[in-house]
């Protein structure tokens, strides 16, 4: 075996050893104790879900619901759970709990008795409607439960008729840990079981299969995740991540065992690291971070719905960052911020919170070495500029082929993620769409519908072809923060051996990038072509390009020897939510080609600058090519960095 494949048979056998002690440690936790018990502990006395009878820290109390004063926005939201249309069980039934109306409660039992779910009707599978409609009738079957229009004769009824609804959506819900569909159908499945268990034994049997799954199969994959996204962002917050929090909160109601200190101290923390995540992944415009397929409405960001889910999660984790996107956006959207049937969460949550806001940390890694997304900003003002950068596995279709991808917002995306989301695998999906590296014209390996029904599933198809991109390196040192991916395995691995990419964001507004690139043994790389996405059509002065939006500009130097850049049409981008219906307008975008000739070896630096206005001077930077395997030296506005050009490839400040 020569040199290199005896490195890359280490290689595999090392990848191989971490990813076992990985799973090892994960199920030695779950050896150590299940998040949600057996249903033989469940508590009896209702109401159970996310509400109890008396004062308790694991869940909201009806004493605290009554105690709440009836002020104006009371009052308004009140009014806006009581008029939805369709009316919506649970929310009646909350009605009748703030205030001892029975008209409510009447018309609450009125809903369930009318619920109707065909076994011949497409919505029979349709994941949306079992997620939204389980979970309305949940809430309501639990909080109605005491009231006596809601008999025992109308409770069996209600059962027999969701039930085979419940159980056709676990059946449905035993496939790809990682997919939104699998979340509702099992998140809607499992708080029907909650709130049913114990009154007859097919309910029982329910709970303790969707216990089994969620604690051995969808949990896992949550704390496997560390922080990150599985799915694009709107999916995994209103969705995969949601149901998530709601069946935790239920589930440690409706037991009275603390789940969520259970996760903090032996589950690596992931539920905090999600809520971090999400506060860090909301843009200035509420949009979220323009990463995989973003819906072009307010389902792309926190504008409507997402309120209910943040304010949730804030509560249960008494969290200071999450407190501060919470008042954040109420200063933004008022009590608009609560859409439809999600404004019952402010009942339960928002006018609870008593976590006091902080302002968060400047940056944040999600996920770890096997994959991650790092964020980071300047500042936390609305004119703040924001850079991610991206370099993990393939997790499932709403993902793109976007390994080693950045971008950067300020007043708007200035490095953008192209393309519309219309449909799965368009355009948006391509890696000409992102700021990354094209390897003799071609792209990223396409990627395929996938499906794994568990952790172990999923592992076993990384090194198969879902292995794209590791986190080698990330710091965060105040007034700058650094962070080193290699994705060489997102492309065909005859073309390229090793692909580094080391970016530099130094406060507040310049981004270095150095990417590191080798070929395969005895060869040379095709040509590299070295992207870069921007709004409009950009100006050129020798080989730096600037580009604007409306406020904001930013300027790309080449600092690599070759020929002047080339512009060509992109793709329609959505730029940021209107103020009337929230659908983001939308831009025509350049695709500014940075095009080298393939060597051996290759080093190629790119530095970014952003500010508002007409451009300024750009900011001085020197460089030095590595003596050996010496660190590249880059002397920025007088201030030096050394950027390593071996394993972990970090980046250094002298001081």
């Amino acid at each position: 075996m020569n040199c290199r494949g005896i490195i890359r048979a280490w290689s595999a056998t090392l990848s191989f050893l971490l990813l076992s002690l990985l799973l090892s440690s994960f199920a030695a936790r779950a050896a150590s104790g299940d998040l949600i018990p057996a249903a033989a502990a469940l508590k009896t006395d209702r109401p159970r879900l996310l509400l109890r009878p008396a004062n308790t820290p694991l869940a909201i109390s009806l004493t605290q619901l009554m105690a709440l004063p009836h002020d104006q926005d009371f009052e308004r939201m009140l009014q806006q759970i009581e008029s939805l249309r369709p009316p919506r069980a649970a929310a009646l039934a909350l009605v009748w709990h703030l205030t001892g109306r029975t008209d409510a409660a009447e018309r609450a039992a009125a809903v369930m008795a009318s619920c109707q779910v065909s076994p011949n009707a497409k919505s029979f599978n349709d994941p949306f409607n079992v997620y939204f409609t389980l979970a309305d009738m949940a809430l309501a079957y639990d909080w109605l439960y005491d009231y006596p229009g809601f008999d025992a004769p109308a409770k069996d009824r209600l059962r027999q008729k969701l039930l085979p609804f419940a159980e056709n959506a676990a059946r449905l819900g035993n496939d790809h840990v990682f997919h939104n569909y699998i979340w509702m159908y099992d998140g809607g499945a499992m708080l029907w079981a909650l709130a049913t268990a114990g009154d007859d034994p097919p309910s029982t049997r329910l709970l303790a299969g969707l216990t089994d799954r969620f604690n051995h199969q969808l949990f896992r994959a949550m704390e496997y995740l560390d922080g990150a996204n599985g799915d694009s962002a709107g999916y995994w917050w209103l969705y995969c991540e949601n149901s998530a929090v709601l069946v935790l909160l239920a589930a440690q109601s409706a037991f009275e065992t603390d789940i969520v200190d259970t996760i903090r101290r032996d589950h690596g923390d992931w539920l905090n690291r999600q809520l971090d995540f999400l506060v860090q992944g909301v843009m200035p415009d509420m949009r979220f971070a323009p990463w995989g397929d973003i819906v072009a409405g307010p389902n792309g960001g926190v504008m409507r719905e997402m309120a209910a889910r943040i304010d949730s999660q804030t509560w249960a984790l008494r969290s200071s960052n999450g407190a501060w996107l919470s008042r954040w956006l109420a200063a933004k959207r008022g009590l608009q911020r609560f859409e439809a049937e999600t404004a019952i969460y402010y009942f339960l949550y928002t006018r609870h919170l008593d976590a006091a806001p902080a302002t968060p940390p400047l940056a944040m890694l999600a996920g770890n070495k096997q994959g991650g997304n790092a964020l980071m900003r300047s500042a936390w003002d609305d004119d703040a500029t924001v850079v991610g950068f991206r370099c993990t596995d393939f997790f499932g279709q709403h993902h793109h082929l976007d390994q080693g991808s950045f971008f950067i917002y300020r007043n708007g995306l200035l490095a953008l993620d192209a393309g519309t989301y219309r449909q799965v695998g368009g355009n948006q999906m391509r890696t000409d769409a992102h700021n990354t590296l094209l390897l003799g014209g071609q792209g990223q390996r396409p990627q395929t519908y996938q499906s794994a029904s568990t952790l172990e599933a999923f592992t076993d198809r990384l090194p198969k072809g879902l292995e794209t991109g590791d986190i080698l390196f990330y710091r965060d040192s105040g007034a700058w923060t650094a962070v080193a991916g290699q994705f060489a395995q997102a492309y065909q691995p005859d073309v390229i051996h090793s692909c580094v990419r080391q970016l530099l964001f130094l406060r507040p507004g310049t981004v270095i990038i150095v990417d590191q690139l080798a070929a395969p043994e005895g060869k040379a790389l095709p040509e590299v072509r070295w992207l870069l996405h921007v709004p409009g059509r950009p100006e050129l002065f020798g080989t730096t390009v600037t580009a604007f939006n409306s406020w904001s500009y930013l300027r790309c130097r080449s600092l690599t020897p070759g020929l002047p850049p080339q512009f060509e049409a992109s793709y329609p981008t959505p730029a940021g939510p209107s103020s009337s219906s929230g659908n983001p307008s939308m831009l025509d975008a350049s695709r500014v080609i940075y095009a080298y000739e393939g060597k051996a070896r290759m080093t190629l630096v790119h530095a970014l600058d952003v500010g508002d206005g007409r451009p300024s001077a750009p900011v001085e930077i020197k460089t030095s090519a590595p003596a050996g395997t010496g660190p590249i030296t880059l002397l920025v506005a007088g201030r030096t960095f050394e950027f390593s050009t071996v394993s972990p490839f970090e980046i250094r400040s002298q001081e």
